[in-house]
């Protein structure tokens, strides 16, 4: 995975930038973002990243003076730069210090893809040159055959037997994968390669290879039993010390013969790419159950609930303080989602949608009471990237319940008060008894009991009138019929007038403001 580093004044930008390009999947990840240039050197003297995404004109010092700079340190890193406006001078200037690409805002989603795909290209040359220099070497045998690569059987085993144990009857891949952006990252892998290469290869029971972005460990005569692997995720959480970041290990199918290797490191690579499905911490084998497993959705409806419906659903839990409902509701939709094969991406952007739209929509002030430090933007972009399903999904439900502990309306009003506000701030939105009663876990009739024993009126009897009400208020603003309907929740102006007469008496057009 190579790293990347965005540089924009725009918060938005740096934001959209972080959560709308697939960076997983074109082998990048975003390991920082600055405002301004300085703020930018000070990234790069911590680690310097394959790519530089930046803004050519920024308060202070601005792309170019940066970039300037960047290649009098003599920092190789590839550069994009975005601009907000055409600019041939600009452009000229970049060039000169070598850019990849001078992309205009707002930024193509598929150009800016393309230009990363061709720097991707680059920066993986250039990784496999530096490895193929050391031909015949252990790490050059054990690279040929994890990709292939090799001019020949004879060629891989004129030097294996210098290189690994002949007694080995078995061949297993265990793959090390890391998260995390610390400025010494680089040098801490290394350093707990040397210590697993250390324990493992030097009584050639394995060879040890870094193949970035993960630590490959090839085991001969590997483990047979479930104790024997407990063992050794047990062995490899004991070396990883003080690492900084997380670390997933994923065992690939064992093989009998040094060609077949390749595809036990791709068994293992299939897994660690999957491991956002999985729980924190696990030993990831093809029998290691994932966190939200199809199975036990079975009995779930095939069909998503539409995301917009979701997201009110949810509004609505943390707008009356129905907080305990939250976790669960949270959980059902990612059984779903994981029943509908949606993939990682869909899964992050799904739960970034439920958790925005709803913050966007609480009042202000319950942000800050809620007990949450900075800005909402700043803290959902942490949350879209965490490392798990599961802490993404906890995340979420804990930033929820606490909004909703902080809703106008707590636990100590009764269920119906908190329902009538509602209706009586959302009376425009599309609202269902069946998804009130879902939401507050009663059935439909029993709740249309509670809600006419409390009003003294049927739920569509009470909303209608609620919505007659406010369509005069705005009828006297001078606000035409059909604009009115919608307004208060009717899609059809018909029925929305015909129900206006049955309650009033007279028509819509009685109550319009006389120019």
């Amino acid at each position: 995975m190579f790293s990347v580093i965005i540089v924009d004044d725009e918060p938005k930008l740096r934001l959209g930038l972080q959560t709308l390009i697939p960076w997983k999947e074109l082998g990048f990840e975003v390991i920082g973002t600055a405002a301004g240039g300085n703020e930018a050197l000070r990234l790069f003297e911590e680690t310097i990243p394959d790519v530089l995404l930046v803004d050519i004109r920024m308060p202070g010092m601005d792309g170019l003076e940066l970039l300037q700079e960047i290649r009098h340190r003599e920092w190789p890193s590839h550069v994009i730069i975005l601009s907000g406006y055409a600019d041939f001078e600009y452009a000229r200037q970049a060039l000169q210090f070598g850019v990849e690409a001078y992309l205009l805002k707002p930024v193509n989603k598929e150009e800016l893809s393309a230009s990363l795909q061709k720097i991707h290209e680059q920066l993986s040359n250039v990784q496999k040159k530096k490895l193929l220099q050391k031909t015949n070497t252990p790490e050059w045998i054990l690279y040929s055959l994890l990709t292939g690569k090799y001019a020949s059987e004879d060629s891989i085993m004129g030097g294996w037997s210098d290189s690994f144990e002949d007694s080995w009857t078995t061949y297993q891949i265990v793959l090390i994968g890391f998260s995390g952006s610390e400025p010494e990252e680089s040098e801490q892998i290394q350093n707990f390669k040397d210590v697993v290469s250390r324990t493992y290869a030097s009584e050639r029971q394995g060879f040890v290879l870094y193949f970035a972005p993960y630590i490959v460990l090839l085991l001969g005569n590997s483990p047979v039993s479930e104790l024997g692997w407990t063992e050794l995720h047990k062995n490899l959480q004991l070396l990883s010390g003080e690492l900084r970041f997380e670390m997933d290990v994923a065992v690939g199918q064992s093989v009998r013969s040094q060609d077949e290797i390749i595809h036990s490191f791709r068994t293992a690579k299939s897994l660690l790419e999957r491991s956002f499905f999985y729980d924190r911490g696990r030993l990831l084998t093809e029998e290691t159950p994932e966190t939200y497993q199809k199975e036990t959705v079975q009995t779930l409806v095939s069909s998503l609930a539409n995301k917009e419906e979701e997201a009110f659903r949810l509004h609505y839990l943390v707008d009356v303080g129905h907080a305990s409902a939250i976790s669960s509701f949270l959980n059902e939709i990612a059984l779903q989602l994981v029943a509908n094969q949606a993939d990682e991406k869909e899964i992050r952007d799904r739960f970034f949608y439920l958790a925005n739209e709803t913050v966007r929509k609480v009042h202000p002030r319950v942000w800050p009471l809620s007990g949450f430090s900075g800005e909402p933007a700043h803290f959902l972009a942490e949350v879209y990237h965490s490392r798990y399903m599961q802490d993404l999904v906890d995340r979420i439900s804990v930033m929820m319940e606490r909004l909703a502990q902080c809703a106008d309306y707590n636990t100590k009003d009764n269920e119906m008060k908190r329902m009538l506000d509602y209706i009586d701030r959302h009376y425009g939105d599309n609202l269902r008894l069946e998804m009130l009663a879902v939401l507050s876990n009663y059935s439909s009739s029993y709740l249309g009991q509670l809600f006419k024993s409390y009003t003294g009126e049927y739920f569509n009897a009470y909303l209608d009138r609620i919505r007659i009400q406010k369509a005069k208020e705005l009828l006297a603003q001078g606000m035409k019929v059909y604009e009115v309907a919608e307004r208060v929740g009717y899609s059809n102006v018909n029925y929305f007038y015909s129900k206006f007469k049955k309650l009033e008496g007279k028509s819509p057009s009685f109550y319009q403001k006389k120019e």
